[in-house]
């Protein structure tokens, strides 16, 4: 039996918790931190816990039920909540929505693109089908990687020159044609694999043990605090961005020192944690939940208080900040209860299956 490293998991726990911020505060200056510190992390969470399968069709197997399930159930779900209840809250908030019919909806759900508020329903759920090819890529990859056996250098060259690739593709597309929605993000997915990759490549040091771990508490906190900070400054030189619909601000060198420098800080932290605290490692465990359902607490509770006071209708000051914490927590809180009765009546939908 193995032990469960809590440091993914207060990591994961982390990013979720900055992906439902920034949905409570939705714009202003802060989202220059947000989605550096969240989306590319998950990638490169994906990366360290990632393991080769030399079976394609075991590989697609598996994706299908942990990711592609997920997001089809979650996805038919929220049109049909949509269809009835969109317009109410729509005119509840103040703004404007997409079409309520449901069979429109279900083919933009097949087709899985989150731009041009085809998934108004649930924007949060693009990350599933993007996810779906980024690790397509990946399995590409490491397939040609896993031939490579004997030198560590060549395996690394050959991973790093094979992401760059894929990025130089993405961006080609993600610049020169701006209004492009490729089906299931695929120019999304090539600005991504490189953070699976990267995840690959530290994966050895990740995953040890504590026991094995030869850092102490003031080097893990030093660490936390350096990435942090630059973590924080190349977000805020690099401006605001948008993984979803490929906005890397001023630029992607920025935007990928940003991520990888929020993911190291988030990893330290989740060291620094361990198992002491359960409700942030439970979290973590359980961010599948979150991210398909954390819309409609959102919008909930938007629609009972109205934009959560009159404080967080000014995004951009440090207040705001503060005060979204609350409705963010309520809202993860919520999402983890509907997590837990989905596993009990419906595990398959979460990727459960009875060999879990």
């Amino acid at each position: 039996m193995t032990t469960r490293n809590h440091k993914l998991d207060n990591a994961k726990a982390f990013a979720i918790f900055v992906v439902v911020l920034a949905h409570v505060l939705r714009d202003g200056r802060y989202f220059a931190y947000f989605v550096p510190a969240a989306v590319p992390v998950f990638f490169l969470l994906s990366g360290v816990t990632y393991h080769h399968n030399t079976s394609f069709l075991s590989f697609l197997r598996k994706k299908t039920i942990t990711i592609i399930i997920p997001y089809l159930f979650a996805g038919i779900v929220s049109i049909f909540i949509y269809a009835f209840l969109g317009k109410f809250a729509s005119k509840a908030l103040g703004e404007d929505i997409s079409t309520t019919t449901i069979l429109p909806n279900v083919l933009n759900l097949l087709y899985g693109s989150g731009k041009h508020d085809h998934m108004k329903w649930n924007n949060s759920l693009w990350f599933l089908p993007c996810l779906m090819i980024v690790m397509l890529l990946v399995y590409i990859i490491e397939s040609i990687v896993s031939i490579v056996r004997q030198n560590r250098f060549h395996r690394l060259i050959l991973r790093l020159t094979s992401s760059l690739v894929c990025l130089i593709i993405g961006l080609y597309f993600t610049t020169h044609f701006k209004n492009v929605a490729l089906p299931w993000h695929i120019e999304t997915a090539l600005c991504n694999v490189i953070f699976v990759e990267i995840g690959i490549i530290i994966s050895p040091m990740v995953l040890t043990t504590y026991k094995e771990q030869k850092s102490t508490t003031l080097q893990n906190t030093i660490l936390l605090i350096v990435f942090m900070a630059a973590a924080m400054s190349f977000a805020f030189l690099n401006g605001e961005t948008s993984a979803r619909t490929d906005e890397y601000g001023i630029n992607y060198i920025l935007y990928f020192l940003s991520s990888v420098c929020f993911s190291l800080a988030y990893l330290y932290a989740g060291s620094l944690i361990g198992d002491k605290i359960h409700a942030i490692s439970y979290t973590g465990k359980n961010t599948l939940p979150i991210l398909l359902w954390n819309k409609f607490p959102i919008i909930l509770l938007q629609t009972i208080i109205g934009k959560f006071t009159l404080v967080l209708t000014k995004p951009d000051t440090a207040l705001a900040l503060i005060v979204a914490i609350i409705p963010a927590l309520i809202s993860i809180s919520l999402c983890l209860l509907a997590g837990a009765i989905q596993k009990k009546i419906l595990p398959i939908t979460l990727g459960i299956t009875k060999k879990h």
